[in-house]
């Protein structure tokens, strides 16, 4: 059962990645930038998988990578807000 749910978890990985991609194109964004939104994602389904273990160590790296994942989305979004209001700032 286990290497289905890690399946379907990175099945879904894949989807959303070639999605977003798909995304960011249209809008003329590719390449490195692109990055930023697949790393979260990346650390989010890697943690999860790991949580799904029975080995309290991987279920504790698990809780890690997840909690990660969203301590790196805040962290970019504190950054470009401060980069952005420096930019405001300065014209």
């Amino acid at each position: 059962m286990l290497t289905y749910q890690i399946l379907v978890i990175f099945l879904f990985f894949g989807l959303f990645s070639a999605l977003t991609t798909i995304l960011l194109k249209r809008f003329g964004v590719g390449g490195a930038k692109g990055i930023f939104f697949l790393v979260p994602l990346f650390f989010f389904c890697l943690g999860f998988s790991l949580r799904l273990t029975e080995a309290k160590a991987l279920v504790d790296t698990g809780y890690f990578l997840t909690e990660f994942s969203y301590l790196f989305v805040y962290t970019l979004f504190a950054i470009f807000l401060f980069l952005g209001q420096i930019r405001y700032w300065k014209k």
